[in-house]
């Protein structure tokens, strides 16, 4: 005779989780591996949050149990939990009572670690295989295999080329073969590093050290290596690595870093003449520069500012005007480069002995020139650091020449910090020159500002505003320079840019946008168009209202979307800080929808008054959750600020295309039969339809739930409450039909 088997002992035998939750994510039960998992006792865990059983103050990102809310259909998702290390498997069935209400959600959680884990494993070492394979093809690196335990080691040809030998100079190859030939003082840091990796505390060896070159010089190398294959007690006994000669870029980083610290220099100097020495300097004693001057432009001359103390020699000023490699790089804005004078018509060096060189813009100011005495001297390297130097050369010069004018002049905008309109049109027309073509520009409008205004306040649009200043300045160049024209607009002059690179730029701030926009609760949008001069004979004013036509035309398709968003958002700032939640929502749009049928309501008038539901109190943004959720009386001055969040609604509302049809229905929703309520005194049929209808909704679902300032009465005190209101509050006829509605 067998005996009976409980559901209780089924489902604790069973491995995975299987857990009981209200709607309200409450805990009625879990079987023995839950509390097992929570190391907690049934009494400990019955009525809580589920997500207050993992130390978690609201609900999972990834929540099924919501999904299966939202959905009424099962739900899965995957969780991680930090302070466990584990990967969870969610899987939520939603139970359903006779009116298809989900009153249960079952939940079943599988700990799926070890599969999580194993595939990032896989990936991780395809993608290490995926690289390694791609740095030896490209680079064409030196490669060695060496066996650990007996010393033996093999090295492709490229490995011994590096250092100026052939494999077969080398042989026979063993790890003495790098130990020889490797800097002493590098030698004790690579052994520590390969022990780090052979001890498992790294997962690659990888190191910088310097190997003697046949020719006697250094060469500094790059390894990377890897055990692959370990002995049966632990020990590593094969290691596959690479080698990469690294010695450009060491030498390239080393003028890199003298470059960075003359720019600290730079911006502690205050007038002209340091700054040109101060860049010939520095072309002689980081770049090695034989001979270099610095000219700068006055009254349409080159003027010798400054020269190298090698030179011998007396500079001329030479007028802009003439055919010659320094006023031609003046005029073009281009660097030139001379690899043998002999064969430049235009060359006309001080010396004969000067063989080849290189003229390079400093800004609008002058030109910086290097020369040398052998031809074909400088690289293309040399021209890019050279212009990296002069390009602090010229900011500085910059900084130094509106210094004075900075001091006389308010040129910024007090709330964002950035350039204001006057600066920008005094900068468009001194940029609105040939020199300066391509010259681009940006504007850029703030979508839903005045809904922010109206609903969080105007410091939280300041807010919005100097965010938005934030993101500009992050997606710009240090040359474009950007200005609050005012109100929620911006503009942008972008010398030197084409639309190609302009449209790179705009992509830029849309990122930014994007990337700011995660996890807050007023989203920031904003429209942007441009506008590009190519030609000369262009107005520049034209191109300026072109970018603002093409940005207004981007705000047309884009504002609808922005303000809706923020609407949604004030509904969520709406359920966070007072007792218009979620589930007030959904009941008030079922119970409308439901009202709304016994009236004989149309599909479009449904649909309004669902809305409707859902939306009435989206004024109450703007009143802090200190009066929102008193729990005493309310004073006159702020039952006044409460009073205001209908008109504050219809203002929402009225500002976006998806809720102007029910605006006037927000306006009136505290409106009273008797003519008695608020905000225009309105009597009976003065109120439009839909807010009679939701008063009468709202009134019924306050007093039947718990509020701050009240408790819950019954169903029936609560009709009874409606029906001694009617012809007073409510509309008579719709009282009539809600009662017999409800009973």
């Amino acid at each position: 005779m067998s005996e009976k088997i409980t559901i209780k002992e089924i489902i604790d035998s069973i491995d995975d989780i299987i857990g009981v939750q209200h709607p309200d994510h409450s805990m009625e039960m879990y079987n023995q591996a839950g509390y097992d998992f929570l190391e907690l006792k049934p009494q400990e865990v019955i009525g809580r949050k589920c997500y207050e059983l993992i130390d978690r103050d609201s609900e999972c990102d990834n929540c099924a149990s919501a999904k299966t809310l939202k959905t009424e259909k099962k739900a899965i998702s995957e969780i991680y939990l930090p302070e466990k290390d584990i990967y969870l498997k969610c899987t939520s069935t939603p139970i359903f009572d006779e009116n298809k209400n989900i009153i249960r959600i079952i939940e079943h959680i599988k700990d799926i670690t070890p599969e999580i884990k194993l595939k990032k494993q896989k990936l991780e070492l395809e993608k290490q295989k995926d690289k390694l394979n791609w740095i030896i093809e490209v680079t064409d690196s030196g490669t060695w295999e060496w066996n650990i335990q007996t010393g033996e080691a093999v090295f492709n040809e490229k490995w011994a080329e590096v250092i100026g030998y052939t494999l077969e100079e080398l042989e026979p190859t063993t790890i003495e073969t790098w130990e020889e030939l490797t800097h002493s003082d590098d030698f004790e840091n690579a052994e520590k590093a390969l022990e780090q990796h052979f001890d498992r505390e790294k997962d690659f060896y990888v190191h910088e050290f310097r190997m003697k070159h046949k020719a006697g010089h250094w060469v500094w190398i790059q390894a990377r290596g890897k055990v692959t294959s370990w002995t049966e007690d632990g020990k590593p006994l094969k290691m596959f690595g690479i080698h990469l000669d690294i010695s450009d870029q060491k030498e390239h980083n080393r003028i890199i870093k003298e470059l960075n610290k003359a720019v600290v220099e730079f911006k502690n100097l205050d007038n002209e003449k340091e700054i040109c020495q101060k860049t010939v300097e520095t072309a002689e004693n980081v770049l090695d520069f034989y001979f270099c001057n610095v000219r700068l432009v006055e009254r349409d001359m080159l003027i010798n500012k400054a020269v190298s103390s090698k030179a011998n020699v007396e500079l001329d000023p030479r007028p802009i005007s003439e055919n010659s490699i320094s006023s031609k790089t003046y005029r073009e804005g281009k660097s030139i480069m001379v690899d043998n004078v002999k064969n430049s018509s235009e060359a006309a060096p001080v010396s004969s002995s000067y063989m080849s060189g290189m003229s390079i813009p400093i800004g609008n100011y002058g030109v910086f020139q290097a020369i040398s005495t052998e031809p074909e001297a400088y690289t293309k390297e040399d021209l890019e650091l050279a212009e990296l130097m002069v390009s602090h050369t010229a900011a500085a010069l910059e900084r130094v020449h509106y210094q004075e004018d900075l001091k006389y002049k308010s040129f910024h905008d007090s709330l964002t910090d950035l350039y204001n309109r006057r600066f920008f049109e005094e900068e468009m027309q001194r940029l609105d020159t040939k020199r300066q073509l391509p010259l681009s520009i940006i504007m850029a409008d703030i979508n839903g500002l005045k809904i922010i205004n109206d609903s969080y306040g105007h410091e939280k649009g300041d807010e919005v505003l100097v965010k938005t200043a934030e993101i500009l300045i992050e997606s710009l160049r240090q040359e474009d320079i950007l200005a609050r024209q005012g109100g929620d607009e911006f503009a942008v002059l972008l010398p030197n840019t084409n639309s190609e690179q302009v449209n790179k730029i705009i992509k830029r701030i849309k990122n930014e946008v994007i990337l700011e926009n995660k996890g807050i609760k007023i989203p920031i949008s904003i429209a942007i168009g441009s506008a590009t001069k190519e030609d000369p004979d262009q107005n520049i004013n034209t191109i300026l209202q072109k970018a603002d036509d093409n940005m207004y035309q981007n705000k047309l398709s884009e504002s609808k979307s922005s303000k809706s968003n923020i609407v949604y958002g004030l509904l969520s700032t709406l359920s966070a800080k007072s007792y218009e939640t979620k589930a007030h929502g959904i009941r008030m749009s079922k119970l409308a929808f439901e009202f709304g049928e016994a009236l004989n309501l149309s599909n479009s008038e449904l649909n309004r008054l669902t809305l409707l539901a859902t939306m009435h109190d989206i004024g109450k943004t703007s009143i802090s959750e200190e009066i929102l959720t008193k729990q005493g009386d309310l004073n006159d001055e702020e039952w006044e600020i409460i009073k205001r969040h209908s008109k504050q609604g219809y203002k929402i509302a009225s500002a976006t295309e998806e809720f102007f049809s029910i605006a006037e229905d927000i306006l009136a929703h505290h409106e009273h039969w008797d003519g008695r309520g608020y905000p225009n005194g309105l009597v009976k049929e003065e109120i439009p339809y839909l807010a009679r209808i939701i008063s009468i909704i709202d009134a019924y679902d306050v007093m039947v739930n718990d509020r701050p300032y009240n408790k819950a009465i019954s169903k029936e005190e609560a009709l009874a409450e409606i029906k001694s209101c009617a012809g007073s509050q409510f509309d008579p006829e719709l009282v009539k039909v809600f009662v017999e509605m409800m009973t």
